[in-house]
């Protein structure tokens, strides 16, 4: 019954996320590629055109499988039990306290006072898709949020007075390699893990390096318009890149669309020790079955930003459908996500 309640629920949802996206797509096509699971804009994001959408991850399919970590889901949803969980196994952003209700609650003597901490993250505590998140620097008492606002005591004070169930975290510097990509924006990779149905091993499905633009700095958020470009997982190449489609064009890019700065070619330093990682990491935590990890290359290694329970296919399936795997097709068959 529960199964039943979720799909009409999902079905619904998509509808309503599709009536939000202005594509320029036929309303008989919308129709089509709606009732087979895609929401309107993955018509030209997966150039469903000339591709077969059978094997594609559909928007539906990845609602569907939201349950699949359950009861371990919200490890991954609730970013303080996040922080909290997985900071035993991996590095992740420290946490330095809560926002409820507009007052800063610290967790560590040292940063009683907000405007102590230098340089910080605030967000959100559930949510995604980089909503309602600052970035806040203390530059010679000068408060800069976003890498662009510079506000004072009394505004900082009442957008902290304005926020509930934030999370204050640390900011984490990026490696010289990862702030190539764009000097003015945190560029992460997003990773899929998934544990093996039979072997019961885990292994990484697919790696996309996201790189932010003008409209997504400081964050590289895909939603947003920024970029995606495929990692090769046998040799942490880069392929070319693209993003969310805002006209009837699929757009790929060798070199950042703004700044020049060459993408396509470009190899992620000691590739082979970070996938190391990764699967040593995930072999830690048995209870989760899937995620799309949000990981950020340090000059010590990586910092796991965050984990999606059921990452959006569109930043790794922009490049490659996901059924082309068996391992993968294999994995959501297990979980009767797909036939």
């Amino acid at each position: 019954m529960k199964k039943v309640y979720y799909s009409i629920k999902h079905k619904y949802d998509l509808i309503k996320k599709n009536n939000k996206f202005k594509v320029p797509l036929s309303f008989t096509k919308k129709m089509l590629y709606l009732h087979r699971g895609f929401l309107s804009e993955k018509y030209y994001l997966y150039e469903l055109y000339k591709n077969d959408y059978h094997l594609y991850l559909s928007d539906y399919q990845s609602l569907q499988a939201k349950w699949i970590n359950d009861p371990f889901t919200e490890i991954l949803t609730n970013k303080y039990i996040f922080s909290h969980v997985f900071k035993n196994y991996v590095k992740v952003p420290l946490c330095y306290g809560l926002i409820l209700n507009g007052t800063y609650y610290s967790e560590d003597e040292k940063f009683k006072n907000l405007l102590d901490l230098q340089k910080f993250v605030l967000k959100p505590v559930t949510g995604g898709g980089g909503k309602g998140v600052f970035l806040v620097e203390i530059i010679k008492g000068k408060i800069i949020l976003n890498n662009k606002d510079n506000i004072n005591n009394e505004n900082f004070n009442n957008i902290v007075k304005s926020l509930n169930n934030y999370l204050v975290c640390e900011f984490i510097e990026q490696s010289s390699f990862s702030k190539s990509l764009n000097p003015d924006s945190i560029n992460s990779m997003r990773v899929l893990t998934m544990v093996d149905s039979l072997s019961n091993e885990p292994f990484i499905a697919r790696a996309s390096q996201r790189i932010g633009v003008k409209n997504s700095a400081p964050q590289d958020n895909f939603s947003k318009g920024g970029l995606s470009a495929k990692i090769n997982l046998e040799t942490g190449e880069l392929s070319d890149a693209t993003t969310h489609p805002f006209t009837n064009k699929h757009f790929r890019y060798d070199h950042h669309p703004e700044t020049g700065i060459r993408i396509k070619g470009q190899v992620i330093p000691q590739w082979q020790t970070i996938k190391n990682q990764i699967i040593n990491f995930i072999k830690k935590i048995p209870m989760i079955k899937i995620a799309g990890w949000d990981i950020l290359l340090t000059e010590n290694g990586i910092c796991i930003i965050e984990g999606n329970h059921h990452p959006d296919p569109d930043v790794l399936q922009c490049h490659e459908p996901l059924f082309v795997d068996e391992r993968i097709k294999n994995f959501y068959k297990y979980y009767k996500i797909l036939k």
